[in-house]
């Protein structure tokens, strides 16, 4: 069985994989000028997370709120229901590693 954060891994790799398929629309949210910056903050989230470091997940959690910044891209990018679907396996992940 993977761990937690492999499967969190798992998510930010299927996210970047969406963000670097197409053109997204980030104009509804403000943390992300562009597609790229984006891609490079999911980036290094994934990474800080294969080296073990867990200290940043406070923030992806943010990123994944309801009304988040991931959520109004999804929204407006066309990829709602897949956003959807990941976020809520990542808030049961989130939670699983908060509680001892």
């Amino acid at each position: 069985m993977e761990s937690e954060a492999a499967q969190i891994l798992g998510i930010l790799d299927q996210l970047l994989a969406i963000v670097r398929s197409g053109p997204q629309d980030v104009s509804w949210q403000s943390r992300y000028a562009d597609e790229a910056e984006l891609a490079v903050d999911l980036t290094e989230h994934a990474e800080l997370i294969r080296q073990g470091d867990l200290s940043r997940l406070p923030d992806l959690r943010f990123l994944f709120l309801t009304t988040g910044p991931l959520c109004e891209i999804a929204a407006s990018s066309g990829w709602l229901e897949t956003y959807t679907v990941l976020g809520n396996r990542f808030d049961q992940l989130y939670e699983r590693l908060r509680s001892p």
